[in-house]
């Protein structure tokens, strides 16, 4: 992403060195999806199956990966709606960045700006809430898949995968992950987003580790 879509000082040059790519861009490529998957409400589609097959992960998240795969669908659907999507004052804990950030002016425009510069399509029954957590996790996985596949402007893809978790992910995940604690201590979307948060903490931190920043000279 370019230094002004992505809100960067235009004069900022950045690249990203010590990062291989073969070795890393894949399995965080499906560590985002399984999670993207995981945090997606189970009203709308039924995960159930392909996450059964997910393995390699690490012991963590195979191992939710595992329960969330072997539960009942009713159970999911009831949990996940008592904690995201119902309640007489609204959801107990959002799941909206939007929502979460107290409907913070630009949140959801930002979002939409980012896939839109990257091509990251919205299906239409999923584009009225584009701040989901699992939207997001989603065009991470995207962005991770465009830099495995050392497609072209594959710097674009790194620094956007940086830029994006700064900006909608890490400043928000880990309230929304201690107010999921908070309401329902020990539950299974406890466990999910508290194993969420501590991936997306240790590959922000990782990410950062790579990019390194210089002053563009002046033609």
């Amino acid at each position: 992403m370019s230094s002004v879509a992505a809100g960067n000082t235009p004069g900022a040059l950045r690249s990203v060195s010590n990062r291989n790519v073969a070795e890393s861009a894949a399995l965080r490529c499906l560590c985002y999806a399984a999670f993207s998957e995981l945090l997606a409400s189970p009203h709308e589609v039924d995960v159930r199956a392909g996450l059964r097959e997910r393995t390699g992960l690490g012991e963590t998240l195979d191992a939710l990966l595992a329960e969330v795969g072997a539960a009942e669908l009713k159970q999911l659907q009831a949990e996940y709606s008592g904690l995201f999507e119902v309640g007489s004052q609204g959801p107990p804990v959002p799941i909206r960045e939007d929502l979460q950030t107290g409907q913070r002016s630009g949140t959801r425009e930002d979002v939409v700006r980012f896939y839109d510069y990257f091509g990251y399509v919205l299906d239409e029954k999923f584009a009225w809430q584009p701040d989901h957590l699992s939207l997001q996790l989603e065009f991470m996985h995207y962005l991770c898949f465009r830099e495995s596949e050392q497609a072209e402007e594959v710097l674009s893809y790194q620094l956007a995968q940086l830029d994006f978790a700064e900006r909608h992910l890490v400043s928000w995940v880990p309230r929304f992950a201690a107010q999921v604690g908070q309401h329902a201590p020990g539950s299974l979307y406890a466990r999910i987003v508290a194993a969420l948060r501590d991936f997306i903490e240790e590959d922000f931190a990782w990410q950062k580790a790579t990019v390194s920043s210089g002053d563009r000279q002046p033609a």
